[in-house]
């Protein structure tokens, strides 16, 4: 018989059967969709004190407005427009009334008047963002207004002031239309590897350990079929079932964000071009992945104790990527080599539009797929052990 007919038989016997579990279709179509959702969240929160700052207009809530003449006059001619802040200002922004507060000197005005250093405080709350996005914004205007009240004071005297600026500071920015919230995109590699490792977690744990728990693996292999063909049909399956998931949570990405975000990195660099390119680099990690999840569901002895390590399991591949969205790194030749670790570098430089070296994703792609060929090889071999019946 053709080796291929009963390794298709067995395939299409386990995804039609996991497509009758709900908790098979939970995992692969409805698990992929929590990450996207959530990041989308994000972006669209973030977004609305990110994006678009030059288009809206900026309110500042001042605190002894009587006292600042000068300084709400220069406000109000820059376009802000400035409002009377509650009696408590420090409560007020504590509680989260107001982002941000700034608060007026009673001797403003006199110390305006007569050329001398007028005191201001800005209270803000570091605990939240949308206060420490607009503290910027509100720093920036007042750093502006010293410098220009600083310079009419030193002209006034006969002094061209800025002949005496022992530096003049300009800065670029290269990055095309980025903004803070492009941050939260580098999350997407670690929760795309965290979904790779998911997607056929359950098919691997109920077609070995809860197939050993019903009773029916021991009448699977007294069948006249060789070991290696079974672990195939199962492994394609689940194979599948991961694929589909990555699938769709790369669309549930993309959706998402061009939704929250139109104008985001990730709505224009994840292409259908780069999502076919991400597919078949991740394909040895995918293979790799079921592998791993069909030996810890062959050596562990009930479906919960399965169940419970391979809940685990997507955590150990996925912390590297989050600990490098706050401190990405430059892929070296090296880290191409790391299974997991490569792949999560490869998407972040895709993220940020950067070009791929053909070098780094052929040493990715090897070095993964020797493990997994390996990973596999040890699935056949636990297979063709009596004691998989009884797990070990």
């Amino acid at each position: 018989m053709n080796m291929w007919a009963p390794v298709s038989i067995i395939f299409f016997k386990e995804v039609l059967d996991n497509a009758r579990d709900r908790r098979s279709l939970l995992i692969a179509l409805i698990y992929p969709l929590l990450g996207p959702i959530l990041l989308g969240l994000m972006l669209s929160a973030v977004g609305k004190v990110t994006v678009g700052g030059a288009d809206q207009d900026l309110t500042i809530h001042v605190k002894g407005i009587e006292h600042g003449n000068l300084l709400v006059d220069w406000l109000t001619n820059k376009g802000v427009k400035v409002v009377e802040a509650p009696e408590d200002p420090k409560a007020a922004v504590r509680n989260g009334d107001l982002d941000v507060v700034v608060v007026v000197a009673p001797e403003f005005n006199d110390l305006a008047k007569a050329e001398k250093t007028a005191p201001v405080t800005v209270i803000i709350n570091s605990s939240r963002l949308n206060g420490l996005v607009l503290v910027n914004q509100v720093v920036t205007l007042l750093g502006t207004f010293n410098t220009e009240v600083w310079g009419e004071r030193i002209a006034r005297r006969g002094v061209d002031f800025r002949s005496l600026q022992p530096i003049a500071i300009d800065s670029l920015n290269v990055t095309s239309g980025a903004h803070i919230a492009d941050i939260l995109l580098f999350m997407v590699p670690p929760l795309f590897v965290f979904n790779l490792f998911m997607g056929g977690a359950y098919l691997s744990i109920d077609t070995t350990s809860g197939e050993r728990e019903r009773g029916s693996l021991e009448p699977l292999l007294i069948n006249p079929i060789e070991r290696s063909a079974l672990v195939a049909g199962k492994f394609l399956a689940a194979l599948f079932y991961t694929g589909i998931a990555i699938v769709v949570q790369l669309l549930a990405f993309k959706i998402a964000f061009y939704l929250s975000s139109g104008s985001s990195g990730f709505s224009q660099s994840l292409s259908l071009f780069n999502m076919a390119a991400i597919l078949i680099i991740t394909m040895p990690l995918m293979i790799a992945a079921v592998s791993v999840q069909f030996i810890i569901a062959t050596v562990t002895r009930s479906f919960k104790e399965a169940q419970t390590y391979l809940g685990l399991l997507p955590l150990v591949p996925a912390l590297p990527g989050m600990i490098l969205v706050f401190a990405p790194v430059k892929i070296s030749i090296w880290m191409t080599l790391i299974p997991a670790y490569s792949q999560t570098l490869l998407f972040g430089q895709l993220l940020r539009g950067e070009a791929l070296s053909p070098l780094h994703i052929a040493l990715s792609m090897t070095s993964t797929l020797a493990l997994a060929a390996a990973l596999f090889l040890i699935t056949i071999r636990l297979y063709e052990r009596e004691e998989l019946i009884f797990g070990s």
